[in-house]
């Protein structure tokens, strides 16, 4: 049993690792990779606000610093049933941003408020090219510009940078941790031409390929997966997907605060997860398990094995951590995070066991918004 044991722990430790190194050389070469060069286009911002009036200032202060011709884009705002003055907020703004306010009143039954949200809101829109992010988000200056630069006649879809800030508590510098871990996995991925996700916070894509695959529409039932699982569908229907990680056009949010809402964002987010297909979930699914029964194994071990050397197996685990973040840090410097080896591989152990149990209790505990 012990062998056994071992074996498993030791295949599981080296492949896990394996993907380390290639989420480094993945997000290496996103980096590398040039914009298309070309005139800027026509676009379409699209956000979906409800209950927004708070924190919507910051983020038409934002657009309204974008360097990106004021002719060349619009604002589609959604007031998705608010009740707390969103709408006036934007029409108090609006004078100086081109923006349009399109008033939701009611939702069908059976169908995620979002999705009808953002699907009304590119149904009006008047350019082909679509960018999506959300109303409690900041983008930086260069945000329009880049995105849109990232487009191509080969690339119909573009995902863009969007980490958490953290604030104070444990729970917001995790999701910080967590967003840019998700962040360097995915551009690694699709760099590599196998991309599985896309962030609602920094985002894009072409009508055309919108309406080819289906759209929104697709997806009412699922109360997630506005990004992501779209992403999924629009993969399906032979989306090419490119990248923009100029830091100059990151999109920043606050993490959530408190544990509560932590888990019951992820509870979310790990329930639409099981809807990835195609080799990017593949990628995936492998990395997940693999780094997810390496330490299992390795508490078995240190049960199991007699004497001072049942330490040896959690020893190894330990520096197996130190190694891997190591390929994290870079991502994470360049995202503006905490990069520090120690917090990196603190953070990454307790994510291993955080997302693992989250992932089961999301098939037993319904998601909610």
């Amino acid at each position: 049993m012990i062998i056994v044991l071992q074996a498993v722990a030791i295949v599981c430790a080296v492949v896990s690792s394996l993907f380390f190194v290639l989420v480094y050389s993945g997000w290496m070469r996103a980096l590398r990779t040039p914009p298309a060069r070309r005139e800027p286009r026509p676009v379409s911002v699209i956000i979906a606000a409800h209950n927004e009036a708070a924190v919507l200032p910051r983020l038409l202060a934002a657009l309204n610093e974008q360097d990106y011709p004021r002719d060349l884009f619009e604002i589609i705002l959604v007031d998705d049933r608010s009740d707390d003055g969103t709408s006036d907020i934007a029409q108090g703004m609006g004078s100086d941003l081109p923006i349009r306010i399109l008033r939701i009143d009611e939702t069908p039954d059976g169908v995620s408020p979002k999705k009808w949200a953002l699907h009304q809101g590119i149904a009006v829109a008047r350019n082909d090219l679509l960018l999506l992010t959300d109303a409690d988000c900041l983008p930086r200056p260069a945000w329009i510009r880049s995105m849109t630069a990232a487009f191509s006649d080969d690339v119909e879809t573009v995902i863009g940078l969007a980490p958490l800030t953290a604030g104070d508590d444990g729970a917001s510098r995790f999701a910080a941790f967590e967003s840019r871990r998700t962040m360097a996995l995915s551009i690694s991925a699709a760099a590599f031409g196998i991309p599985y996700m896309a962030s609602g916070r920094s985002w894009g894509f072409t009508r055309t390929m919108y309406e080819r695959c289906g759209g929104l529409p697709t997806l009412y039932a699922h109360l997630g997966g506005d990004d992501d699982l779209l992403l999924q569908r629009m993969l399906k229907h032979g989306a090419s997907v490119g990248v923009c990680t100029r830091q100059d056009a990151m999109v920043l949010s606050a993490a959530p605060t408190g544990w509560k809402d932590l888990l019951r964002q992820k509870l979310r987010h790990y329930r639409v997860s099981s809807a990835y297909r195609g080799r990017g979930a593949s990628f995936l699914a492998a990395f997940v398990l693999s780094e997810t029964l390496t330490p299992l194994a390795v508490v078995a071990l240190t049960v199991l094995m007699p004497g001072p050397e049942r330490v040896l197996p959690l020893l190894m685990w330990l520096w197996k951590l130190w190694y891997d973040t190591g390929f994290l840090a870079y991502a994470f410097r360049w995202m503006e995070g905490d990069n520090a080896r120690i917090r990196l591989a603190f953070s990454e152990g307790f994510h291993i066991f955080f997302s693992a149990l989250t992932g089961v209790t999301s098939y037993v505990k319904p998601p909610r918004w």
